[in-house]
């Protein structure tokens, strides 16, 4: 469970990748809270989603699109039971690096941290047909290996980053009803703010006033994963970008609230595969 919580290093081979897939039920599309490390584009073009984030939860129909930001958790639960067909692109971060010479705010449409609320906007007709038709020529140029297929993939990418960017100016706040219990909203910000401290059951059942049984419960609910196994998923995934910023192991395991580095370097090497010096070491 837990390694399907944070991706592993290795698992993107690729900075970009782009799925226009089509879910026939009774399978079940439902996935636990899980995060990517890239800024991932999800556009609805059939049936009824939840989405819920560490922000909120919005209902996402046809035309619906969202952007979420890198490392962002996120969970996709599946309403309606016989057919959906969505758009899925992700970007890693180095990506938007190279796009953004000529235009720096194309990343602009993503919330930069995980309290900002979800972007969702909503599209017109023709522009789902004109995005459908750019992500189409995206996931064709990714895969192929003709001569100026790298370019191309870059072109189509612009194309749609620049379009949701049109699109998201008109974006307001509180366009979508929130659909997450307030109690998990509040689970949430208190995990967010105390993260690098010692997070207890009983120190959640005074700030939010009710029993930890219940509070976790509602948390699974919504995430299909326990708290525990979130706090332990937030810890690795700050973790990680200290890494990358340049600090020491032994500084981030203190940083993020492990104080044994024992602890720390176990817990992370089981989730992510490899010891945090090494991921450091491939990270740069």
């Amino acid at each position: 469970m837990e390694q399907e919580i944070i991706k592993k290093f290795a698992a993107l081979r690729c900075d970009v990748m782009c799925e226009c897939k089509s879910i026939s039920t009774p399978i079940d599309s439902t996935r636990d809270f899980h995060n990517h490390d890239g800024h991932e584009i999800l556009l609805v073009l059939n049936g009824i989603m939840n989405l819920y984030t560490e922000a909120g939860g919005v209902k996402l129909e046809r035309g619906d699109l969202a952007c979420v930001h890198e490392y962002d958790f996120h969970r996709g639960e599946l309403v309606t039971k016989e057919r959906y067909d969505r758009i899925v692109i992700n970007i890693r971060e180095n990506r938007f690096a190279r796009l953004q010479e000529a235009c720096a705010d194309l990343d602009s449409c993503f919330p930069k941290y995980p309290s900002s609320p979800l972007r969702v906007m909503h599209l017109k007709e023709h522009e789902m047909e004109e995005m459908e038709e750019y992500a189409q020529a995206l996931q064709e140029s990714l895969a192929g290996k003709r001569p100026g297929d790298g370019l191309m993939a870059d072109a189509y990418l612009k194309l749609i980053l620049v379009m949701i960017l049109r699109r998201s100016m008109e974006w307001e706040l509180g366009c979508h009803a929130e659909i997450m219990p307030q109690l998990v909203v509040e689970t949430f910000s208190y995990i967010e703010e105390h993260l690098t401290q010692e997070i207890t059951l009983k120190k959640l059942e005074d700030h939010i006033h009710h029993s930890g049984t219940y509070i976790s419960r509602c948390f699974k609910r919504i995430t299909g994963i326990s708290l525990q196994q979130f706090i332990l998923a937030k810890k690795i995934t700050l973790s990680c970008r200290l890494l990358r910023e340049g600090y020491a192991p032994s500084e981030v395991c203190y940083m993020t609230g492990f104080n044994n580095y024992s602890n720390y370097s176990r817990t992370f090497s089981k989730q992510m595969g490899l010891s945090p010096k090494k991921y450091q070491m491939m990270s740069r």
